[in-house]
């Protein structure tokens, strides 16, 4: 019985000490960061949608697109990932706080990845390969200001018209990291990071829908364009409290 004991013990230690040696080799080819992004759309796109608006008497959003991306990196020496929170937005100034305007934003969650065709001790050279699945909004508000007898007397004038549309976007590219050694005390490696990719909506048309109603006239959202993305990426070191858990 003690020697059934002895074994099943030293069973059990060894098999610790092998899971152990596994996680311990898994850190050392892996390593993982977090990365934040600010992400521009290129070329000028919904040109049809915008004008519609202005026929309406809307002030329609820009063509400008800008997200703010959100990553957790994680990589080895000949491979990259990242996990992506994307939050897109389109711009639309005035002056005039009365006038009708429509406004765009987004949001979505994606991944990408792929190999490393470069990976010194200054750069990597990446190309990155993904997909990501996005709703977006067109939010149209027809007055900024009113009085209380007005919106008593006729709310549903200043209640904002709200239009969803939803795709599955692919997007492929190249991306460079510039790295370096910054805040060393706290980081293992910071990337100055870049991409320039190219999205492709996977499900074609779609048309915008309300709570109730899908509208069958105005044109479809177009994010068929060429963005470029430049934030940080920082791989902390291992026990920091404040990055405690990523490993």
């Amino acid at each position: 019985m003690k020697n059934k004991l002895l074994l099943s013990l030293a069973f059990l230690l060894l098999t610790f000490g092998f899971a152990q040696a596994q996680a311990d080799s898994t850190v050392r080819i892996f390593k993982s960061g977090m990365g934040l992004y600010a992400e521009f759309g290129l070329l000028p796109n919904n040109k049809v949608i915008r004008e519609q608006l202005s026929r309406l008497q809307i002030k329609p959003f820009t063509s400008f697109m800008g997200s703010l991306v959100l990553a957790r990196r994680t990589e080895s020496e000949k491979w990259f990932s990242e996990g992506r929170l994307i939050l897109m937005n389109s711009t639309n100034y005035t002056t005039d706080k009365d006038e009708k305007k429509a406004y765009l934003n987004g949001i979505g969650i994606g991944t990408d990845g792929g190999p490393k065709l470069v990976n010194s001790d200054r750069w990597n050279v990446t190309i990155p390969i993904g997909v990501d699945l996005m709703l977006y909004r067109l939010n149209i508000k027809s007055n900024g200001t009113a009085t209380m007898a007005q919106v008593v007397s006729n709310p549903s004038a200043f209640q904002a018209v709200r239009l969803y549309t939803g795709n599955v976007n692919l997007h492929g590219g190249i991306g460079v990291d510039y790295k370096m050694n910054f805040m060393p005390k706290f980081n293992e490696k910071v990337y100055l990071s870049a991409k320039a990719t190219y999205h492709q909506p996977l499900l074609g048309k779609r048309k915008w829908k309300g709570e109730n109603v899908t509208v069958s006239d105005l044109g479809n959202l177009k994010v068929n364009q060429v963005y470029v993305q430049i934030g940080l990426v920082f791989f902390p070191k291992a026990g920091m409290k404040k990055w405690g858990g990523m490993h």
